[in-house]
């Protein structure tokens, strides 16, 4: 797990760039950097390496082939290395070292660019070719790892985060409004835009070829979990779907559990967690260590939340290890922008930031659910989704007026049933695409104009566009569940989930990995109907029934818990007063982004829990705080 960096320029690249990129990047690879300069200068390549597998200098990158014709950058883990590794020395590839990184090279040297399509893990990796004077970025098929790049003015450049190429100081920096105005939609940013201007982030699945001579570049997408080439076994029984779960989640735990450093599990007492660890206690000979949150102070949480991972780990027999966060201090989380580098409003990014901090103390690696609910069907909005064909016929209007009725029923903090029905009419005359934002997200379009002073020449698409873009990759047959799944893996999932899981542990150099997401798995979970995934208004049926032998009863039971803060007592804690002492009136005024007015009637709905519009409050925060950050100065 590392942080990767590099410059294409028609002149040569200045002394001072390539180290420029390592300070930038030294969280994400602390044990070791390394850099490499082409003999005519117009090929820079900068790594710095958080060593999990052969810790030996021999794992060095950039690391190049016998003959020096190729060369890699590369941050990521690849689990089916060793397989790859015996197929290719069978072949009469040689290798130095124990790194999956020296695999992808020879594979790539023996297959070319479709050797991707071989790799198990999660990875983003740029070789430079220099035979066929190209370089080729390549990102994992769930977009695990981040991989931003900028083309401008003749000079091209990558990295693992936006920091490091504004620290080359080569692009102006210059906000991109459409997507921020996706953002407010969002409460983060969806690839490939970024917030600014000239950056872009390269899309999961996806390689990006550069011609070093003509400076053109391609783009193609080289998998997705609904390929009509791939062969469909038809459908099949409950029982058929819970033996192919149980034997590729295993596999996916056994592989991902191989490390030559010390490895946990970041743990909440869920479903997801608490399955995971139980794979791996089944697996491990020493005691498996566990790692989870709670907040300190009363009413801040239910009063069950840690009792579940108390549970789960005696039943389990781990190592369990809890960090209880202070609320008085949930200011720090203003300070998560300099992770993220764009504003990113989902407060559990703070949580994982934390709890990462905690765990990297312990171990150098965890593993993580991310992805169970996505695969599984484990979000309360999935109940809602048989309605969305139906839904989608009824006549706006009266929908708006029931909405408008109900705007004055206060909402209550821990119970969101309100909040959901509120939700369920939005969805009301639209199609699928639009209800999924409806039903996911925050700031309507009509909420946007009234709240944001966008620059009069740029003219904002609908955010809805981007959920239409993620169907095109599915076939017409596919059903509106599957479709509704597909705009998760290809919005929710990675730019926010996989976002901010990378972002805040790398800040702290610790490698998270998450089993759910083993391509075969996700692509297995798109043949299950969703019957057998949500029964009954009952969540994560299949895969609860399919693990019931190894999940303790109390947790089986427990009803659907997020990850997440206190985030409604913060607001009126911590971040309400942010808009009398830094984003006041005057502020807002001068700076001619904002209405001031649509802000004051947010925080008074908040505060009287007409509205539980916590997500808006934070979203204009943290925009600010980026604001103030990077363009501001």
């Amino acid at each position: 797990m590392c942080g990767i960096a590099g410059i294409v320029s028609s002149s040569p690249v200045p002394d001072q760039l390539l180290p420029s990129f390592l300070k930038a990047l030294r969280h994400r690879g602390p044990d070791d950097e390394g850099t490499y300069l082409s003999p005519d200068r117009t090929v820079g390549l900068a790594h710095t390496r958080l060593s999990i597998l052969d810790l030996s200098p021999a794992g060095h990158q950039p690391m190049t082939n016998e003959d020096g014709t190729l060369w890699i950058v590369y941050n990521g883990e690849i689990y089916n290395y060793g397989e790859l590794r015996e197929e290719l020395g069978a072949k009469g590839h040689r290798f130095t070292s124990k790194t999956d990184t020296e695999v992808i090279l020879h594979l790539y040297e023996e297959e070319g660019e479709v050797a991707v399509q071989r790799l198990n893990g999660m990875f983003a990796f740029v070789i430079y070719d220099r035979p066929r004077n190209s370089l080729f970025l390549v990102r994992d098929r769930l977009g695990i790892k981040p991989l931003y790049y900028a083309d401008y003015n003749g000079v091209f450049l990558f990295a693992s985060e936006i920091k490091a190429i504004l620290a080359a100081g080569l692009v102006p920096v210059q906000v991109d409004w459409q997507a921020i105005s996706d953002y407010f939609t969002f409460g983060f940013v969806p690839h490939p835009e970024t917030a600014f201007q000239h950056i872009r982030q390269l899309p999961p699945a996806c390689i990006l070829q550069l011609n070093l001579k003509s400076g053109t570049q391609r783009i193609q997408t080289y998998w997705t979990p609904w390929d009509e080439n791939r062969p469909h076994p038809g459908r099949r029984s409950a029982e058929a779907y819970k033996e192919q779960i149980r034997t590729l989640l295993t596999d996916s735990v056994r592989r991902e559990r191989v490390s030559d450093v010390p490895l946990g599990v970041f743990f909440s007492g869920g479903i997801d967690s608490t399955l995971l660890t139980a794979l791996m206690v089944r697996e491990s000979p020493e005691k498996v260590k566990t790692f989870t949150v709670g907040f300190q102070g009363r009413g801040l949480q239910p009063e069950d939340d840690l009792t579940y991972a108390r549970i789960a780990s005696r039943a389990l027999g781990t190592e369990h290890h809890e960090l209880m966060v202070d609320l008085t201090k949930a200011d720090e989380f203003l300070e998560m922008v300099r992770h993220f580098d764009q504003p990113f409003a989902n407060p559990t990014s703070y949580l994982q930031y934390l709890i990462a901090k905690e765990t990297r103390r312990h171990v150098k690696v965890a593993l993580s659910g991310v992805g169970g609910d996505e695969l599984f069907g484990g979000y309360p909005r999935y109940r809602m989704f048989p309605l969305a064909p139906v839904l989608g016929r009824l006549p706006r209007g009266p929908a708006r007026v029931l909405r408008r009725m109900l705007s004055v029923v206060r909402e209550d903090t821990w119970e969101p049933t309100l909040r959901q029905a509120k939700r369920l009419l939005r969805g009301v005359g639209y199609d699928l695409p639009e209800q999924y934002v409806q039903w996911s997200y925050y700031l309507t379009e009509e909420e946007k104009k009234r709240l944001l002073k966008v620059p009069g020449s740029v003219q904002l698409q609908p955010t809805s566009r981007i959920a239409r873009e993620a169907l095109t990759q599915v076939s017409e047959d596919v059903d509106h569940y599957g479709r509704f799944f597909t705009m998760d893996l290809k919005t929710w999932l990675v730019d926010n989930l996989l976002d901010y899981t990378d972002k805040a542990s790398m800040a702290v150099a610790l490698e998270v990995r998450v089993p759910f997401l083993d391509h075969r798995l996700v692509e297995m979970s798109t043949q299950i109907p969703f019957r057998d995934k949500v029964r009954g208004g009952k969540l994560k049926y299949l895969l609860k029934e399919t693990f019931r032998d190894l999940l303790p009863r109390e947790i089986l039971q427990a009803p659907k818990r997020g990850f997440s803060p206190p985030i409604v007592q913060w607001v009126d804690a911590v971040f309400d007063r942010y808009f009398d002492e830094v984003l006041t009136q005057r502020v807002v005024e001068q700076g001619g982004i904002f209405s001031w007015e649509i802000i004051q009637e947010l925080r008074q709905a908040h505060r009287l829990r007409r509205q539980n519009v916590y997500m808006e409050l934070l979203s204009i925060i943290m925009f600010d705080a980026w604001f103030r950050r990077y363009i501001q100065t």
